[in-house]
């Protein structure tokens, strides 16, 4: 059903050229059956779309195609964020002066979910929109399944092409999956952290002066298996053997837990116990510090947020500041900053950054390290830990690229002495390479003397584990048929939904059609849907599959012939491994992965070349030449693995420690 249409001239001639966009895999074929004529060019939002139309019979193009460099538009994505806190929007002051709390901007724990929920998408496509309308000199678009895309279209070009109009379908799915914690939702989640919170700190016992504070997540509580003992064990993948050298010095140790999985945190007041007697030191959650005071104190920001909000939607200056390329935004982007503005993150900002006062009250540290340096908490930590001169270390969690929201910062928002609502930066970032260096350096303008080399403590085992290894027995433990080729495939937390059953979808209908392989999914720790996986291989018929989410990585890397992942740090493990890699990039989303940038691996942009590259990567993996090739890339991104980063981070507690002249 037409919801809109637009008519800007009065004189229309029939044999103009007329552009159909495609953004809705719904309702294709009634469509394409009424709206393409002689002069008609299809144009598909995604390749999944695209092979739909072409199954119909139908030439078609990708919106991708008109894209003149994904990095620059990804750049030009990014920089909008990092900028747009700096406009104007209410009686002259920004959106970074206006949420503020305690001299920490709230911006800070909002950017990232900002950027991956609209702007990561949005900008790119308004640059392949500008150059498809530029070389293809349209005189009708007819659009399908996008409302923020007939939006920009409309405002752009009103004047100037002569009919625009759009049809929505009627449960138009969301583009992004992020899961909003509001209503029932953020109810039950506030339930769970209150039962969480019940488990009071109460043994003196274990009260230590001027501790080390180890922030972490539940999250990175898994089963491991330890090669030494030859059995399966719990531990903190990140902290492990940090937590070991801290305590063979007899220095003493807290823990503050955080965690915000609601299927985790049911699990975490059980495990409690189990975690202390393995880390030898109080585990607490972060709950515990939150009290009736703070509470009290959220209720009345947050009324205070709501009103702030009343004026936004009545201010020039917010309509203003949401603009790109003179194409206002504003209609776009309004609900989605209404969003930011009641996620949990929002809601929940002065709980965190008054809790990390208590927290430092509390434990009164002499060091605090933390598992990254940009979550809601460690900010607050960070903010509160500087005004107390109390180091703080961080350790890289991901592949900090020049595409990484987090890691990228303009000048003014690090190092503008005279501002106090800069980014908070720990003292020292314990990253992986030189190259993570230098892109702490160059791409997030941190200070030379905060990224400190040491490699990554998650991996210490390795060297090791790996001379153990055996891929009969591995193969035995997963119930693999020794005769497959095992193709690996580790997912990723996808920002958007279509893309990710895009590729799930392309993955299973090709496992389907090669008789054998394996697929062994390796799905990332973070994601709580396995169901998603299992509903696809059964819509398919595939059998031959099994999904593995805490089973060791290395292990599965190991025994594989084939790796595929999207974006992600995984890939680049593959090739420290002497692994083929398939990168893929069906929504051209991800060119400034380092993978993908680099043309190091085989990069896949559609269903249809997936099947070649797979048999391509089984022909070439003797190659000695390419073997060399991947491992000095992985080497040059990752940094070498020697065992010795945990040792590495533990020497830089103790010479922080040395020099803290507050204890």
């Amino acid at each position: 059903m037409l919801n809109a249409f637009y008519t800007y001239k009065d004189n229309f001639d029939l044999m103009t050229k007329k552009i159909i966009l495609i953004f809705e895999n719904s309702k294709i074929e009634p469509t394409l059956n009424s709206e393409v004529n002689n002069e008609s060019l299809i144009i598909a939002g995604n390749e999944g779309i695209k092979d739909e139309i072409t199954n119909l019979g139908y030439t078609c193009k990708l919106i991708n195609n008109y894209s003149k460099n994904p990095k620059n538009e990804l750049n030009a994505a990014i920089q909008w964020v990092k900028n747009w806190p700096d406009k104007p929007i209410l009686n002259g002051k920004n959106f970074k002066d206006l949420l503020v709390y305690d001299e920490l901007s709230i911006f800070w724990f909002l950017e990232s979910r900002f950027f991956s929920y609209r702007i990561q998408n949005l900008i790119p496509l308004i640059e392949q929109i500008k150059n498809m309308i530029k070389i293809e000199n349209p005189t009708e678009i007819f659009i399908q399944g996008n409302s923020d895309l007939h939006n920009i279209i409309k405002k752009k070009y009103g004047n100037t092409i002569q009919k625009i109009y759009f049809k929505s379908i009627e449960k138009e799915d969301s583009r992004t999956s992020y899961k909003s914690y509001s209503g029932n939702r953020f109810l039950k989640l506030l339930a769970l952290k209150f039962f969480r919170g019940i488990d009071i700190f109460s043994k003196k016992d274990q009260i230590t002066k001027n501790p080390i504070l180890i922030i972490t997540e539940m999250a990175y509580w898994r089963p491991d298996y330890d090669y030494d003992e030859k059995k399966i064990i719990h531990k903190d993948t990140i902290f492990h053997e940090v937590i070991k050298n801290l305590k063979a010095s007899n220095l003493p140790i807290r823990i503050i837990d955080f965690e915000n999985k609601p299927k985790r945190l049911l699990k975490s007041n059980f495990l409690k116990n189990e975690r202390q007697k393995t880390l030898g030191a109080t585990v607490e959650p972060w709950e515990n510090y939150i009290n009736l005071e703070i509470i009290k104190k959220t209720k009345k920001y947050n009324h205070d947020l709501e009103q702030l909000w009343k004026k936004l939607k009545n201010s020039e200056e917010f309509e203003k500041s949401l603009t790109y390329d003179d194409i206002p935004l504003y209609d776009i982007l309004k609900n989605d900053i209404e969003f930011l503005l009641k996620t949990f993150k929002s809601y929940m900002s002065i709980t965190f950054i008054e809790t990390a006062k208590r927290i430092l009250d509390g434990i009164k540290p002499s060091i605090i390290l933390m598992h990254d340096e940009y979550g809601t908490l460690q900010l607050s930590i960070i903010k509160e830990a500087k005004k107390r001169n109390i180091p703080t270390i961080s350790i890289q969690h991901g592949s900090n690229t020049e595409s990484s929201i987090s890691y990228v910062h303009p000048k003014h928002h690090i190092r503008d002495e005279t501002n106090n609502l800069n980014f908070p930066l720990p003292q020292k970032i314990c990253v992986w390479s030189e190259k993570s260096k230098e892109d702490l350096i160059k791409s997030g303008n941190f200070p030379d003397d905060i990224p400190v080399i040491t490699g990554d403590p998650k991996i210490d085992f390795l060297p090791y584990a790996i001379t153990r290894f055996n891929q009969k027995n591995i193969c035995k433990k997963l119930k693999i048929p020794s005769e497959k080729k095992i193709i690996v495939y580790a997912t990723q937390p996808f920002a958007n939904i279509q893309e990710k059953e895009l590729i799930t979808n392309s993955i299973f209908r090709s496992i389907k059609k090669l008789d054998d392989t394996f697929l062994l999914i390796k799905v990332h720790p973070n994601e709580d849907n396995l169901s998603f996986y299992k509903e696809i291989a059964e819509k398919f018929k595939v059998t031959n599959y099994s999904i593995q989410q805490f089973f060791n990585l290395y292990e599965i890397l190991f025994i594989s012939d084939v790796v595929i992942n999207a974006y992600s740090t995984v890939g680049i493990e593959a090739m420290r491994m002497k692994k083929p890699v398939i990168s893929l990039d069906m929504f051209g989303l991800h060119g400034n992965d380092p993978l993908i940038k680099s043309g190091i691996s085989i990069v896949v942009n559609s269903e249809t070349q997936l099947i070649p590259a797979i048999k391509n990567c089984f022909k070439i993996k003797d190659i000695d030449k390419i073997i060399t090739e991947r491992e000095l890339f992985a080497e040059r991104e990752i940094g070498k693995v020697d065992g010795q980063a945990s040792s590495r981070i533990f020497n830089l507690i103790l010479e922080l420690k040395k020099n803290n002249t507050n204890i």
